[in-house]
């Protein structure tokens, strides 16, 4: 019997209260939810509902990109929808650390199987105000996928009344690149992903505003896994009204010492053999050959559980024969075989013209997985390509090299244009120098609108610091008294008037052109959410803020150079060196330092043949041939296992037919595989010997001979010689 009881101003909801006492081992779990504030109790911040008309267009603005990315973009393209198989569920309230307004008694049912038809949604649902949930599974087995089913009802609910908690998918692999705590991290994430200020994206944090659906934790690099746990936990303390739904593969979680805080938990259960069978016959005759196979093959039956796994056996061996399908080797070696014909299969596709030669794409693909994967990253954005993407030494120093040429040229065209000397060619040749020491994160700069406190306060540090250097370079040619002449070119003064007055003067001038640029770039905010997004529009808004920072540094430049070394300091030859500087400054500081960067990066990779000239053109490619989905302005792979597949990929030539063989090995799964003897032993014919193994130098973990990197670390093994 389910009843809810009211004690003393507590409510008891959905206990199952036994006979007289007999039966209290019935007890699986009660929550308690106080009458009381609960926020005013522990000093958490009550739920803000939304105000004005504004709020709710920047929440609407929002639900619609999470709604056109996530749900358009993924969930009704992907390869599961086209199955249309129900994922059974079981509970597993044994893999999180339950609250303690939630009293459990023994013995707790942990792995009971829910009943058929109980979606995701009806389990979350059934938990209230403050819910959390857990969704576990095999890699394949459709995580994202039920988190983005998910998300799909929350959307609709929230589409009819905006004063409900926002849903928003994000993917957890960000936060492991980053020391910060989950707040910031959602703060960064929300203005990148989907372009909401920084303010406002902090404001909807403290009141809690959002429903947070967080993909991927075991995408987080391992050494930061428990971390992560960790920054989550307290991030709930802080936020105990907020809701939040975490997806994780079920081995990687279950490895870990620590356990998330939340309410319940759920796995995903494998398909029965059944579900295959079923999907199979709807598929019709051109699937026979593998229903055929699958009646004997043990190894085919196991692959066939997953949900991927199936769906990519639908495209990949789509009408073909019996003696066409491979019925020897190991599981991993089949998958192998299974994802290098799905890859094979959609570089045919006749719905779309090839533009690129199969071997081109190939090896960008590639790259792009290895960079990926190495990073722990998910969601790839153009404009996030960094410099430690570069492989070597030697393209490093060329990267440097490279930005302070193009620098010098910018800056000297500038320079000459203004004041046709050599002298001016060389002063902003030394402006440029900085450049070629560079090699720090690519920041682009995306947001222009005006704030008097931002502005106001870099002001302040501004003119202190341009005082203090001019006050340096007085006293330095004070004492020195060597004849020198400043090598702007513009012939200012020599050593013998250079006294500390004047360099005071300059240093104010500095100072407050600076200070000026530096706080209008500060000061100038964009808008609180924006509402089109396109790949690269990071660099794209940088390019544009540039020009528009370059102008006003220019304009402010000349105004100081016009009226305050003219007129005040009498300094006539003063206009010409504000108006370069405050131009460069303005260039620099308002985004073309990111945009130069990135452009000089770009270039090294294409020279190198690892991305494209035109990376846009080629990755909506990729995304045709369902190897790639665009998120937004962003691209995902179709799944994890996939990018995981073209990552330990090596293109090896055959010089004779020029066609490539790819040698590939799931990283993850493999290590599921070598961690059972049995299985691995069960999976490998007798005949077939076993290869030699290359450890780690990292890590000293054990790698299977054909893999390109640790399943462990992710670093580059280095292979055997031959």
């Amino acid at each position: 019997m389910t009843q809810n009881l009211n004690i003393d101003g507590a409510l008891i909801r959905e206990a199952q209260v036994g006979q007289a006492g007999r039966d209290l081992h019935q007890i699986q779990y009660l929550t308690v939810n106080e009458s009381f504030s609960l926020a005013k109790l522990i000093g958490q911040r009550q739920v803000k509902p939304p105000s004005g008309k504004q709020e709710y267009r920047f929440r609407e603005v929002l639900l619609n990109k999470v709604k056109q990315y996530w749900i358009k973009g993924v969930l009704e393209k992907s390869l599961y929808t086209k199955s249309l198989i129900d994922l059974g569920l079981e509970e597993r309230l044994d893999a999180v650390k339950r609250p303690s307004n939630i009293i459990q008694e023994i013995p707790n049912e942990s792995g009971q199987t829910l009943p058929e038809g109980k979606s995701v949604t009806h389990v979350f649902n059934q938990m209230g105000k403050g819910r959390t949930l857990l969704i576990l599974g095999e890699p394949g087995a459709g995580k994202t996928i039920t988190l983005l089913k998910l998300a799909q009802e929350l959307i609709a609910r929230t589409e009819k009344d905006l004063s409900q908690p926002i849903p928003v998918v994000l993917n957890l692999s960000s936060w492991g690149n980053k020391q910060q705590t989950i707040a910031d991290w959602l703060i960064e994430e929300l203005n990148s992903t989907y372009q909401v200020s920084k303010a406002l994206a902090k404001l909807w944090i403290e009141d809690q505003q959002l429903l947070l659906l967080l993909d991927g934790l075991d995408e987080v690099k391992i050494d930061r896994r428990e971390i992560g746990i960790q920054a989550i936990n307290q991030f709930m303390q802080e936020h105990g009204l907020i809701e939040i739904v975490v997806t994780s593969r079920i081995r990687d979680y279950e490895a870990l010492s620590t356990r998330l805080q939340l309410q319940g938990a759920i796995c995903i259960q494998s398909l029965t053999f059944q579900q295959v069978n079923q999907y199979l016959d709807r598929a019709g005759e051109q699937l026979e050959a593998v229903k055929t196979l699958l009646q004997e093959d043990t190894t085919l039956q196991e692959l066939a559980k997953s949900p991927l796994t199936l769906s990519v056996m639908t495209l990949a061996y789509k009408g073909k024969k019996l003696e066409d399908l491979p019925n020897t080797g190991s599981k991993e070696e089949r998958r192998k075989h299974l994802f290098n014909t799905y890859i094979e299969r959609m570089f045919k596709r006749r719905k779309y013209e090839p533009r690129y030669s199969k071997v081109q794409a190939m090896r960008w693909l590639i790259w792009l997985a290895q960079q990926m994967f190495q990073k722990s990253q998910t969601v790839f954005f153009i404009e996030r390509i960094q410099p430690i993407s570069l492989s070597n030494r030697v393209q490093k120093i060329l990267y440097k090299f490279a930005n302070f040429l193009i620098g010098v040229i910018i800056s000297g065209l500038i320079g000459w244009q203004i004041h046709k000397s050599p002298g001016a060619l060389i002063g902003v040749i030394s402006a440029a120098l900085p450049l070629a020491w560079n090699t720090a994160e690519i920041k682009p700069v995306e947001t222009l609108r005006w704030s008097w406190q931002e502005a106001k306060n870099f002001l302040k540090s501004g003119l202190p610091g341009g005082l203090l250097l001019g006050l340096i370079v007085g006293l330095f040619f004070k004492l020195v008294k060597t004849p020198f002449v400043l090598q702007t070119g513009l012939q200012l003064v020599n050593a013998t008037t250079f006294d500390l007055l004047t360099g005071l003067q300059l240093g104010l001038l500095y100072g407050l052109i600076d200070g000026l640029i530096l706080g209008l770039l500060c000061g100038l905010r964009g808008p609180d959410i924006v509402i089109r997004t396109i790949p690269n529009q990071g660099i794209w808004n940088s390019a544009k803020n540039a020009l528009i920072m370059g102008l006003i540094g220019g304009l402010l430049g000349g105004l100081f150079g016009r009226f305050i070394g003219e007129q005040i300091f009498g300094k006539k030859e003063w206009l010409q060196l504000c108006l370069v500087f405050g131009l460069v400054s303005g260039l620099v500081f308002g985004g073309g330092q990111a945009c130069l960067q990135h452009f000089t990066l770009r270039l090294i990779l294409y020279t190198k043949n690892c991305i494209p000239r035109n990376y846009v053109r080629f990755l909506d490619y990729a995304t045709e041939h369902i190897f790639l989905q665009k998120v937004g302005g962003s691209y995902i792979f179709i799944h994890r296992m996939l990018l995981e597949h073209f990552a330990q990929m090596e293109p090896v030539f055959i010089q004779a037919s020029s066609q490539p063989i790819y040698q590939s090995t799931d990283r993850n799964n493999a290590l599921t595989e070598f961690s059972s003897t049995n299985n691995f032993k069960r999976d490998i014919p007798s005949q077939t010997p076993v290869e030699k193994n290359i450890v780690c130098t990292n890590c000293d973990c054990t790698n299977p001979v054909t893999f390109n990197f640790c399943t462990k670390c992710g670093k580059r093994l280095n292979q055997p010689l031959s």
